[in-house]
């Protein structure tokens, strides 16, 4: 036991690492390099991790979990166009059907607009449809303060100030 100590010390002074080229079981250690560009290169675990990018995982975390290189993710959470990062939902009918859903589990108007990425005037338009009155859902709005707020009332107050369209006729 002594031996292998002094052994140990004795070439960490002659400045070579006793792991430099073989770890304590005699195998060789993998070029680590190597092994991230080859998983870097397949378009699968690429998509994998700006997906997961995409929900939110910090760069760290995703590297850890698909084994690519922290550098990469980093590279790739920066220059990655953030205009598209946005988890799209099928269409208007799934999107309506899940602010009901949310709605009667008893989460805020401001909860639901966040999750399914939507502006809270879709989301109020979309209760209403389903036949939620807005006395209903005044307990649930965010604060005066909140920018969801602010940026509903300019939505209605734009909406109500231009008239509504009609259908050009064809026959005076």
């Amino acid at each position: 036991m002594c031996d292998a100590a002094i052994g140990l010390q004795a070439e960490t002074l002659t400045g070579q690492s006793p792991l430099s080229e073989v770890n304590t079981s005699g195998a060789e250690i993998p070029d680590l390099e190597r092994f991230f560009k080859k998983r870097r290169r397949d378009e699968s675990v690429v998509k994998t991790a700006k997906t997961l990018l995409v929900h939110g995982m910090t760069p760290g975390k995703v590297a850890l979990l698909l084994r690519l290189d922290p550098d990469f993710i980093a590279e790739l959470a920066k220059t990655w166009n953030p205009r598209f990062r946005r988890v799209s939902h099928a269409n208007q009918y799934t999107a309506k059907r899940m602010a009901r859903m949310y709605y009667e589990s008893g989460a805020l108007l401001a909860t639901i607009c966040r999750d399914l990425q939507l502006p809270l005037y879709t989301v109020v338009a979309h209760l209403k449809a389903e036949g939620v009155t807005e006395q209903q859902m005044a307990d649930r709005m965010p604060e005066n303060d909140d920018p969801l707020l602010v940026a509903y009332h300019e939505t209605v107050a734009r909406k109500q100030a231009t008239p509504k369209r009609r259908s050009p006729r064809l026959h005076y």
